[in-house]
């Protein structure tokens, strides 16, 4: 497999164009030889998902640009002392952030690599790794590689984002140290060993007396650090004390005890030896939701950048792609956030990449995806990287939906900063400044010790005796949101998309169920370590947003749905059509069908209406001047047939005089000809309006329980609130002039207003009024044909 590894080059500089940094290194994970470019044009419900080259254009001003190394000349003793020597130093610009998620950069101009006497006696316990500088004296600029102990698994990690590691001893020429919770095996050429007392700081944790700050040292010399919060002060913590962990799952007070307590592969001698701590957004699987909606989203992500930003709005296209994809909106926010700076570094601003996607350590800059806009990249990354791979156990890139850090999570294949996943959490702690989405979830997590290395089955059903559809991995301190517990097992909610039968990982499909998509792992295997311990599951949020999006469609653009109006109508909403099947939702969101039924011929014209006043709309297959119509959702014969006007008629059908019950309406030219019962014979009303090539739509667009017309030319709209000639009531413009359009009443209102299509993303509209769309929602795929009605009461 071909390791990838992505460069995060984020500067605020850049944005002004001062100067290029070098950057802090992530990866997209090995894709088995594929290169994974995207333009966010993926394939959704049923359809096999296919990647469109994206553009490798330009040369991006972050483009890794490697350090000059810094020579040091090294005398080696008989004793093994190294004395690294030299004074030359290349500056670097490094990517630091505080505790409340703000991104900034120092000039680190003070050389990393220690110079003191190393270690004369290996057996000696007060040592550290430098992961910043080779054995020889020189500074690293590239991954450092490394297998991890007691698995065999590969790893690698940026020294530049995280200095120091705990030094566990040597073993057949390997050094064995401890970082971000891994414990790692590396060629002792690759890095120095330094005695504690040589440096000046180390990474270490603070209770401040309300939250744990983790500073995390860049330079044992310099004492350059990022400090984040990673969740509230412990009850076992004392106020204005420093701790020293390098898993943040165990805390000492004294540096050589938890050194010791390491060697001897155990956690005994900490302060909280049987209380793990998990930072919740660290380890919070990604397979949950958000509270907030898109607009609540778009305020805080918007509150912490500008409009320059990428991410300016972006929460509801979030809260969309998750609804859709199975993806946090609030996590994802937070990573993005990570990687692009807030959304000004030159990857997001000039490819729309708010993710590093693909920008491979050689070329960061021209070989990352370049996307149409944000909100493609965002798709992109919610269904094709995380939803298909690294969610996925068949991949090689899953590790868990968590962010985690170098002992499991996302962050173990996808970044070499081995902070990442608590950078990621930061954000999201800070973003939910309201606490409402803190401790939603109950977590629970494998071999919570940070020792053992459980492969762990994870089954359709609460049984040793159920087939296990995939295992977890040998990894330890591997998350799960936890849905309840039957038979000495938790009922989980399944990372991997599963087929409809819950009997197989389908790593074809992106599109995630909540609802139905769950597994099981036995209790004896997991701990409780943080959430609500009343098994919250996750929900749709309602995605409600101001942003509209871009595209053309295609599908259908009629729809009769309107009826009464009364207070007890329930909104309208989607149903697609394959042929001669139907496939039918009963809310605005995205997911599986609530209903599926047969109707009619693959060819035949279907007009939406409440046909006998029930309440509920159903449909009619029109056949030249035939009409086949059912008053019920199900198949069979139809329940009556009338015929009307000529073969070649343009119809209509809508509540035209307030009865509760939608009749037809022929169009001829500019002239309709209106019926108030369902039968043949002359209209009861005949009107002309418009002109004869306009474009066509019918609702109650007043709530007075009527339907009236509304002409389209392209993206304008004139709707007339009686059924009368003349000027039109309200004129207003809409989306483009390429979408296809629906009218419904979207909110229950009485109200019909506008919904315009792109693809299989409906973008809906609450009030007759431009501007962005106050809904977003995914359903079906790019050529259904769709209508809207009120499916149940």
């Amino acid at each position: 497999m071909k390791k990838r590894v992505l460069a995060i080059t984020l500067s605020l500089c850049l944005s002004i164009g001062l100067f290029s940094v070098p950057g802090i290194r992530v990866s997209a994970g090995e894709l088995d030889g594929t290169e994974m470019q995207g333009t966010g044009q993926e394939s959704v419900e049923g359809e096999d998902q296919s990647q469109d080259a994206g553009q490798e254009t330009g040369q991006d001003t972050s483009e890794n640009q490697d350090t000059e190394n810094r020579e040091n000349n090294v005398d080696e003793g008989n004793d093994g002392e190294q004395v690294p020597s030299g004074d030359r130093v290349t500056p670097v610009e490094i990517q630091c952030m505080d505790e409340e998620g703000n991104i900034y950069y120092i000039t680190d101009d003070v050389s990393p690599s220690v110079k003191s006497v190393e270690y004369r006696s290996r057996a000696a316990n007060d040592y550290i790794v430098n992961l910043r500088v080779m054995k020889n004296g020189t500074v690293v600029s590239d991954v450092t590689e490394y297998t991890e102990y007691g698995t065999g698994e590969a790893g690698y990690l940026y020294g530049l984002s995280g200095t120091d590691a705990a030094y566990l001893g040597t073993e057949n020429g390997k050094v064995k140290f401890m970082i971000s919770g891994v414990v790692g095996l590396v060629d002792a050429s690759k890095v120095q060993i330094v005695t504690r007392n040589s440096v000046g700081t180390v990474s270490s944790y603070y209770a401040d007396g309300t939250n744990i700050v983790h500073k995390i040292c860049l330079n044992m010399n310099s004492g350059a650090s990022s400090s984040l919060k990673v969740g509230p002060q412990q009850s076992y913590m004392t106020t204005g004390t420093t701790y020293y962990s390098y898993d943040g799952h165990y805390f000492y007070t004294d540096y050589s005890v938890m050194l010791a307590d390491y060697k001897n592969n155990t956690r005994k001698q900490s302060i909280n030896p049987n209380s793990p701590y998990y930072n919740y957004y660290q380890y919070l699987p990604l397979r949950s939701t958000t509270t907030y909606t898109g607009a609540q989203l778009n305020s805080k992500i918007n509150a912490k950048t500008d409009s320059t930003s990428k991410m300016w709005n972006i929460g509801s296209s979030m809260v969309t792609n998750q609804n859709a994809y199975g993806v946090n909106a609030l996590l994802m926010a937070g990573l993005a956030a990570n990687e692009s700076a807030w959304g000004k570094s030159s990857i997001a601003q000039q490819k729309n990449n708010l993710f590093g996607l693909n920008a491979v350590d050689s070329s960061p800059g021209a070989s990352a995806n370049t996307y149409t806009t944000p909100d493609a990249c965002v798709r992109n990354f919610a269904e094709g990287w995380m939803s298909k791979r690294y969610f996925n156990p068949n991949n090689s890139l899953y590790y868990g939906s968590f962010f985690g850090n170098k002992a499991s999570g996302i962050n173990v294949k996808y970044a070499s900063d081995p902070y990442w996943g608590e950078k990621a959490a930061n954000i999201a702690w800070n973003l939910d400044s309201d606490g409402s989405d803190r401790y939603k979830y109950t977590i629970g997590v494998k071999n919570a010790d940070g020792i053992g290395h459980t492969d762990l089955n994870v089954r359709k059903e609460s049984s040793a005796s159920s087939a296990s559809l995939f295992t977890t991995g040998s990894q330890s301190s591997h998350a799960f949101l936890l849905l309840g517990e039957s038979n000495g097992f938790y009922k989980v909610q399944s990372d991997p998309v599963l087929n409809s039968g819950r009997t197989a990982v389908n790593g074809n499909s992106g599109e995630y169920n909540f609802g139905s998509m769950y597994l099981y792992v036995s209790k004896d295997y997991v701990s409780v370590v943080s959430g609500n311990k009343d098994y919250a599951a996750p929900g749709i949020s309602n995605g409600s947003g101001s942003t509209g999006g871009s595209g053309n469609s295609g599908g259908s653009g009629n729809s009769g749905g309107s009826g009464s109006g009364t207070p007890e109508t329930i909104a309208d909403t989607l149903v697609v059509r394959r042929g001669a099947t139907y496939y039918f939702k009963y809310t605005l969101s995205n997911g599986a069908a609530d209903l599926t039924y047969s109707y009619g011929q693959a060819n035949d014209e279907v007009l939406i209406g409440d046909w006998n006043g029930d309440g509920i709309d159903t449909l009619c297959v029109r056949r030249g001047n035939l009409y086949y119509f059912k008053n019920s959702l199900s198949s069979g014969a139809a329940d009556y047939v009338i015929r009307y006007g000529r073969d070649n008629d343009e119809v209509l059908a809508g509540d035209w005089n307030g009865d509760g019950v939608d009749t037809l309406c022929v169009r001829r030219g500019n002239i309709y000809y209106i019926k108030n019962s369902m039968s043949g014979g002359v209209a009861d009303i005949t009107i002309p309006y418009g002109r004869t090539n306009d474009k066509v739509l019918v609702g109650d667009w007043d709530g007075d329980g009527i339907d009236t017309l509304c002409v389209r030319r392209g993206n304008t709209y004139y709707f007339k609130n009686s059924l009368t000639s003349g000027v039109a009531d309200s004129t207003i413009p809409y989306g483009y002039a390429s979408d296809k359009i629906l009218a419904g009443d979207w909110n229950g209102d009485g109200k019909d207003t506008l919904c315009v299509r792109r693809d299989n993303a409906y973008h809906i509209k609450n009030s007759i009024s431009s501007g962005g769309a106050d809904k977003i929602v995914l359903y079906g795929r790019t050529n259904d044909i769709t209508y809207a009605g009120t499916w149940r009461k």
